[in-house]
């Protein structure tokens, strides 16, 4: 009677189990800001870029169905940011992001995955100038990205990633400058690393 009952009791808990994962990659995004400059009777293009950007991601879901989970997600970026006006590129430092998205996951075929998901996005620039003299911003983004998983002993998993992301940026200096508008930013990072857990 207690064999019988004992697989269960386990399966729930097993399918209960937290999945983990920490990956580390790249991140590319299009432009934070791109506008024309009329002086003179010349019209110049200036653009502020963020640099390719070094990126850590560390997750955590809990399945909900028997093919879908709910999951978090936490992003760090860091990488240089340029100014190109009129021919010239200025440095302007470093600049820092971190993410914080809820997502839901499930099976496209095989070991490839989806996943979907919306949170919040900050900008931390190291240095209070330009753009961000009056300091950082956050903003609202929504994302989606797919996963692969292989195998690598019954607790660890080979897992890569590729996500995009959406949001709308502005800061209180640029507003403050006469930019009302806000600009849309994409992003797309790459990242590799391991899992474990329940699958």
């Amino acid at each position: 009677m207690a064999l019988s009952i004992a697989p269960v009791a386990t399966g729930p808990a097993l399918h209960a189990q937290v999945d983990l994962t920490a990956r580390a990659g790249v991140t590319w995004a299009t432009p934070l800001l791109r506008d024309d400059i009329i002086g003179d009777d010349i019209i110049e293009e200036v653009e502020v870029r963020q640099k390719l950007a070094p990126t850590l991601v560390l997750g955590a879901s809990l399945p909900i169905a028997p093919r879908y989970d709910a999951g978090l997600e936490l992003t760090l970026t860091s990488s240089g940011y340029r100014a190109d006006e009129g021919g010239t590129t200025t440095d302007l430092g470093t600049i820092r992001t971190g993410s914080v998205t809820l997502g839901l996951h499930g099976p496209v075929a095989g070991s490839v995955r989806w996943r979907a998901g919306a949170g919040l996005l900050g900008y931390f620039p190291k240095d209070e100038d330009g753009i961000f003299q009056s300091g950082g911003t956050t903003r609202f983004l929504a994302g989606a990205g797919i996963d692969y998983r292989r195998p690598m002993s019954s607790s660890w998993q080979l897992i890569a990633s590729l996500r995009y992301d959406f949001h709308r940026f502005t800061t209180d200096e640029l507003q403050s400058r006469g930019f009302s508008q806000t600009q849309g930013v994409q992003r797309i990072s790459a990242t590799v690393g391991v899992a474990g857990g329940s699958r």
